[in-house]
């Protein structure tokens, strides 16, 4: 019994000292944070920057976080560096004057005559693995590393750090919409037009067209053959069908938009109509505070 106490007290001897020791070991840290901790209050502190340079031996080449260039100017649109890139991080968008066209694309610095007015040139520098491949197929020798020996064409950048993700996509290009107007590529125009504009419909919830449902046309009713001798019968009436549902886009509240669309897909499983939906619609929205004036005329304006 008494090597039960012993141990039991023994324990909570230990139990004590463990903490103690511990405690004492975080005051420790606490009182000389600043030396014993190693994260830094970014951005008021930094680290100091290293003495090496970056160079063309592997042994020192990306020794600093360095980003990649573009002299645009100089770039032919020959793609080169694009198809090198191990994780497709380099996006070559160009266009080319139509048949008669006369443009002038210009040269190089070597004196090289251009062929293509690039459109779009960006490196996504959030995805680039600094592996250099992409330098070393350029003809024009356009594209490269910043700092070391290209220190003459473009100081080193230590630190590009942004608060978003697109902040890390640098574009190059300099293509004007005058230019790309001029030599008749308007085509091009229009398709940047509709890739924004699927974008912004993505960015809205708005859904693609092939997902919207079609207007539906609602039967006749079929008419009784009447006696040869009686009065034309006439026609029974058509039954209202659903409103289209591209109405319901012209709402910008994503919520309250949403929240009717789910209505109308089950009104339209349920074969409703628009007399039944429309009532349906503003109840719900009055019972989620989501009904305003602007929506309730417009709900009630399909009714007439």
């Amino acid at each position: 019994m008494s090597e039960q106490i012993t141990a039991y007290f023994s324990n909570i001897a230990n139990g004590v000292k463990s903490f103690i020791t511990g405690l004492s070991l975080t005051f420790d840290h606490f009182k000389n944070k600043k030396e014993r901790v190693a994260t830094l209050q970014y951005p008021h502190e930094k680290f100091p920057l290293p003495e090496k340079k970056i160079g063309f031996q592997p042994s020192e080449y990306n020794v600093i976080r360095s980003r990649l260039h573009v002299d645009i100017d100089d770039c032919i649109s020959c793609r080169m560096c694009e198809r090198a890139c191990p994780v497709d991080c380099i996006k070559i968008e160009d266009v080319k004057a139509k048949k008669g066209v006369d443009f002038e694309y210009g040269k190089t610095s070597n004196d090289t005559q251009k062929k293509l007015l690039v459109t779009r040139f960006t490196i996504d520098m959030s995805e680039c693995m600094y592996c250099n491949l992409c330098v070393y197929p350029c003809p024009e020798e356009c594209i490269y590393m910043v700092g070391g020996p290209n220190e003459s064409k473009h100081e080193i950048d230590y630190e590009f750090s942004q608060y978003k993700r697109d902040g890390m996509i640098f574009d190059f290009s300099k293509a004007e919409t005058e230019d790309i107007i001029s030599m008749g590529a308007d085509d091009y125009l229009k398709k940047v037009k509709e890739k924004q504009e699927k974008i912004t419909n993505g960015e809205r919830l708005l859904g693609l067209e092939s997902d919207k449902a079609p207007e539906p046309v609602a039967a006749p009713a079929p008419v009784a053959a009447a006696p040869a001798a009686a009065a034309p019968v006439a026609a029974a009436p058509v039954e209202e069908g659903l409103f289209d549902i591209k109405i319901l886009n012209d709402i910008e509240d994503v919520k309250t938009r949403a929240n009717l669309k789910k209505i109308f897909m089950g009104a339209k499983k349920a074969s409703k109509n628009s007399s039944e939906v429309i009532p349906e619609m503003i109840s719900h929205l009055e019972s989620e505070s989501l009904l305003t004036d602007e929506i309730k005329a417009l709900l009630e304006s399909i009714l007439k």
